[in-house]
């Protein structure tokens, strides 16, 4: 058939499309991953166990304030 693919011949089995980001891979990953690196940054105020659902009264107020 003239127009099916030949498939003796060589193939590039390990071809990989992202070869020429190759060399800016290996510098990235050759360093220490930024999660490992000392923080500086101030400590975080996080308030756990609070819902972020609106209650009732939330939702009275702002009725109240469209009247």
């Amino acid at each position: 058939m003239a127009f099916s693919r030949r498939k003796d011949r060589g193939r590039r089995g390990g071809r990989d499309p992202f070869g020429h980001l190759r060399d800016e891979r290996a510098q990235a990953e050759a360093g220490d991953p930024w999660f490992l690196a000392p923080d500086d940054a101030p400590e975080l105020d996080v308030q756990a166990g609070i819902s972020s659902n609106l209650h009732q009264d939330d939702l009275d107020d702002t009725a109240e304030t469209k009247k």
